[in-house]
């Protein structure tokens, strides 16, 4: 069993360490299989951390943007200033549009609270009135009817959208497109309905219950011809601190002194979340990483093992001829298969349980698999399982053959 022969015979040294690493680790099945499962965790955990992190970050960019994408936003300081005249104007929205070339899309939003008297039902709403590009920077989806058009924002008709919730709570079954609403003495005709292109939970004018109505009704309903916050969109993401900057000084420009505007972007926003996000990978990577560590001590400590119980294997086949190289080549081959082993099962596992998420889930919080991070999951295992194997794999091929053999 353990004359070296000729290549012929027994074949190239790779291959008969080969074979010795797998007649052993055969013969020390359960002793593999718990080293292996250390590596099996830590390979998963790098695929599942890089994963979730990609998930993470772009769910919550999609939140961000859910406002709209490459937005700037106009707001005034209430805190210090009460004066009429310093409120954002339609003037103030045709002279960011004109003057500021980077402006692809804009739009002014007033919204305030409502009681709704809906076929002799009371609903508690929230009223935005809103300018022609707001759903195109709000990402809203009609969901029925049809959107306000240009007739009706300038002819001041009294048209409506509803949310999907709104003509759910008001309407029941029955299709709320061409039904009315009233709110004290205003009637509006229902035209559509809609809902957010991403979900803002509320954090921004769109509630569960809002209608949308031309900015010039809002005159009619409580008189105030002001806006309280103007969304300016570029055309590219690289544009908007360009763009914020421009309307700040603009809206100074155009109101007094003492005024002070709020002019922010979701640049901020994002780069929070991207370095949140980022965190968290090296938080769960580095508990992976001491996953591995932990692994490859398992794994040096199974191969001292196995040095020590097989120390007069290893004399007598020094005895019969083994070279030196031969047997840390057969031990560092031990490490490999068994660090390997683990790192496939660890990858397979991974990419099951994410493929098990992703059908269950759906499209609501669709996982990214990074096959980077699968290349990583077999490699970085794999490495600290053989380096760590070295130490025993060099202790073995330093015994002498005759120190060895004396041992029983």
């Amino acid at each position: 069993m353990f004359f070296r022969g000729s290549e012929t015979e027994s074949g190239t040294p790779w291959r008969e360490s080969l074979r010795f690493a797998l007649n052993s680790i055969a013969a020390e099945k359960m002793k593999a299989s718990l080293t292996t499962l250390a590596v099996v965790i830590g390979s998963a955990a790098i695929v599942l951390v890089v994963a979730i992190g990609s998930t993470g970050e772009s769910y919550i960019v999609r939140l961000i943007e859910g406002v709209g994408a490459n937005l700037a936003y106009a707001t005034l300081d209430r805190g210090t200033s009460t004066v009429l005249d310093d409120e954002l104007t339609p003037g103030d929205l045709m002279a960011i549009r004109q003057e500021i070339s980077a402006v692809r899309a804009i739009a002014g939003t007033y919204d305030v609270p409502v009681s709704l008297h809906v076929e002799g039902k009371a609903v508690s709403a929230r009223l935005v009135g809103i300018t022609g590009d707001f759903k195109k920077i709000r990402n809203l989806r009609i969901t029925s009817g049809r959107y306000l058009d240009e007739d009706e924002f300038r002819a001041r008709f009294k048209s409506c959208l509803i949310t999907d919730n709104l003509a759910e709570s008001a309407f029941g079954v029955d299709p709320a497109v061409g039904n009315t609403i009233r709110f004290g003495d205003f009637r509006c005709t229902v035209i559509g309905t809609f809902r957010e292109g991403v979900p803002t939970f509320g954090r921004s004018e769109i509630q569960d219950s809002t209608i949308l109505v031309p900015f010039s009704l809002v005159k009619d309903i409580n008189g105030d011809n002001f806006f309280q916050v103007i969304y300016a969109q570029a055309a590219t993401s690289g544009e908007v601190p360009a763009l914020t900057q421009q309307m700040n000084h603009l809206l100074q420009s155009r109101h007094r002194k003492e005024a002070r505007y709020s002019v922010e972007n979701l640049t901020s926003l994002i780069e929070t979340s991207n370095k949140i996000s980022l965190a968290f990978r090296a938080v769960l990577l580095a508990v992976a990483v001491l996953t591995l560590i932990v692994a490859g001590t398992g794994i040096m400590n199974i191969m001292f093992f196995n040095v020590t119980e097989r120390t007069h294997e290893i004399g007598l086949r020094k005895a019969l001829g083994a070279r030196s190289a031969e047997i840390r080549l057969q031990f560092l081959m031990e490490a490999f298969l068994i660090s390997f082993a683990g790192a496939v099962i660890g990858v397979i596992t991974a990419i099951a349980v994410l493929l098990f998420v992703t059908g269950w889930a759906g499209n609501t919080v669709p996982l990214h698999l990074s096959w980077v991070a699968v290349v990583i999951a077999l490699l970085v295992p794999t490495g600290i399982g053989v380096l760590f194997g070295y130490r025993p794999a060099a202790d073995a091929a330093k015994l002498r053959p005759i120190d060895a053999l004396r041992i029983e």
